[in-house]
C-alpha cells in the first residue's frame, strides 16, 4: 500500500512540473522566430512568347485522323476474294474476344449431338454447339471434340479480303500439337 502511495505521488508531481507554466518562454521564441523569419523567393523568369507555326504537310496524311482502309465498301465483293457475311446479325458472345473464354467441359446430347460448355471471365455458362459463333473476328465453331473446340475465324487482310484461321480453345491443362 505504501508503494502505490508513493507511486501515485511521484506521477503526480511529474504531471504538474509539465504544467503550462513551464512553456511560456517556449511560446514567445515561436512568436519571435515566426515573426522575424519570412520566406522570399526569386520571382518566376518571364517566359518568351511561342511562334506559332500552321501545319505544312498538307501532302501528308493527318496524324490525328485514322488511316483510310484499303478495304472495299460493305456489301462490294471484291473478284478473287473470300468474303465473310458481314451483314448478319450478331450474336452474344460475339463482343468478346477468344482469350476471355474457357472450355469447361463437353458434352453429348440426343439432339445437337456433341456440344461444348464455355464460361467466359464474368463467371456465365454458356452451350455451344457446331455453328455458333464467338470471338470478335466472327469466329465460327467448326469442330467439338473432347478436348478443344476448333474456331474458324476472318481476319482482314487489308486489300479488301479476308483470311480464315483456325484457333483452338482447349481444356484447362490439355496440350495437343500446334498442327490441328
Amino acid at each position: 500500500m505504501m508503494k502505490r502511495l508513493t507511486l501515485m505521488f511521484c506521477t503526480a508531481t511529474l504531471l504538474t512540473a509539465c504544467s503550462q507554466a513551464g512553456q511560456q518562454d517556449l511560446v514567445a521564441f515561436t512568436e519571435q522566430v515566426k515573426s522575424s523569419s519570412v520566406p522570399s523567393a526569386p520571382p518566376l523568369p518571364e517566359m518568351p512568347e511561342l511562334e506559332r507555326v500552321g501545319y505544312t504537310g498538307t501532302n501528308f496524311r493527318n496524324p490525328f485522323e485514322p488511316a483510310p482502309l484499303n478495304a472495299p465498301e460493305p456489301g462490294q465483293n471484291t473478284a478473287g476474294c473470300p468474303q465473310p457475311n458481314l451483314e448478319r446479325e450478331r450474336e452474344e458472345l460475339e463482343s468478346l474476344g477468344l482469350d476471355q473464354f474457357t472450355l469447361v467441359g463437353t458434352m453429348n446430347t440426343n439432339s445437337e449431338g456433341r456440344v461444348a460448355l464455355v464460361s467466359t471471365n464474368q463467371g456465365r455458362l454458356y452451350r455451344l454447339a457446331t455453328g455458333a459463333y464467338m470471338g470478335l473476328n466472327l469466329g465460327q465453331i467448326t469442330q467439338i471434340t473432347p478436348d478443344f473446340i476448333m474456331i474458324t475465324e476472318w481476319v482482314p487482310a487489308g486489300d479488301g479480303c479476308w483470311q480464315q484461321r483456325d484457333t483452338a480453345l482447349r481444356l484447362p491443362g490439355t496440350q495437343g500439337s500446334s498442327d490441328l
